[in-house]
């Protein structure tokens, strides 16, 4: 198993968790053997790496886009304004997004990282500042690539453990992450200011090779299929909670300050969000299914 969190942090806490789950509800048959902090290579490498027998499951984010298409419409900048749409939105989804998994050789399980905000060496408060910015983004996520050029704004590309280098070395001046991913790989203590504007959800799943799962006992298929549900539930809240207590208080007793987000701004980025989407090509994300999600998310917010 493979995942790129570094060991130690609430994430890897929570997969060796799953990991203990399924032993015992195998009674020991199943044991689970985790690579953190990208030590088998990027996610990229170690899907490949399933695929020649050499790795079975892969905890993975921009990965989990490329097996599951459907799944890039969660990047599309601005579309969600917050957790609850984001989270209703892949509910939504799931069903579409197990076909796309299994017809690609895995057994998916799908949650959300959280929404991607600023973290920033000077603050941004506004349009016009974000289009002066360099921030960090990964290599691999190719729809944000897109849409952040297209806004205007020129990104840093890296692998993600080259994120803090390009920051320390003045070639990128910020991040574009999930307040949990930050404080995980330690951008947050880099930084000096943090901008809570949702910014597009970054989406994770596990991915088990159905080759690895096919070799057990129907019984401990199950028991694998029902600690991943339980995982992914608990990733949520964990998730959740966490990113909510660091916006809350957090990252301002660790030295970041908060640059609040104007009316002004929030109109000025939703509005161009909003020009750029009209541009994304129909490989990445279908018009049909992103006006399927903007339905979804009309009525979810109608409801409420």
């Amino acid at each position: 198993m493979a995942a790129i969190a570094p060991d130690g942090t609430s994430w890897a806490r929570e997969l060796k968790a799953f990991a203990r789950d399924i032993e015992s509800r195998t009674q020991g048959r199943v044991k689970m053997k985790w690579y953190w902090a990208a030590i088998a290579g990027d996610e990229d490498q170690v899907l490949d790496r399933i695929r020649r027998d050499q790795l079975d499951v892969l905890a993975g984010s921009i990965s989990c886009t490329k097996l599951a298409p459907s799944l890039r419409v969660t990047r599309v900048l601005g579309l969600f304004q917050n957790r609850d749409e984001s989270e209703y939105v892949i509910g939504q989804l799931r069903g579409l997004l197990d076909g796309e998994f299994r017809a690609h050789g895995f057994v998916g399980f799908t949650s959300g990282l959280g929404n991607e905000i600023l973290f920033t060496r000077t603050p941004i408060r506004s349009i016009s500042d974000l289009r002066k910015s360099h921030p960090f983004l990964w290599s691999l996520d190719d729809l944000m690539i897109a849409q952040i050029t297209a806004l205007g704004v020129r990104p840093v590309l890296a692998h993600i453990s080259e994120a803090a280098q390009t920051y320390e070395e003045g070639r990128s001046d910020g991040f574009i992450a999930v307040p949990t991913a930050a404080l995980a790989f330690q951008w947050s203590a880099r930084s000096k200011y943090f901008t809570d504007l949702p910014l597009a959800l970054l989406p994770a799943c596990l991915l088990i090779s159905n080759r690895a799962i096919d070799a057990f006992p129907l019984g401990d298929q199950h028991a694998i299929r029902d600690a991943a549900a339980k995982l992914v539930s608990r990733f949520d809240d964990l998730n959740r909670t966490q990113d909510r207590k660091l916006l809350d208080e957090l990252f301002e007793k660790q030295g970041l300050q908060r640059v609040p987000t104007s009316p002004t701004f929030r109109s000025e980025f939703f509005a161009a969000s909003n020009a750029v989407r009209a541009t994304i090509p129909e490989s990445m994300v279908t018009h049909a299914l992103l006006a399927k999600v903007l339905g979804w998310l009309a009525d979810f917010r109608g409801s409420r």
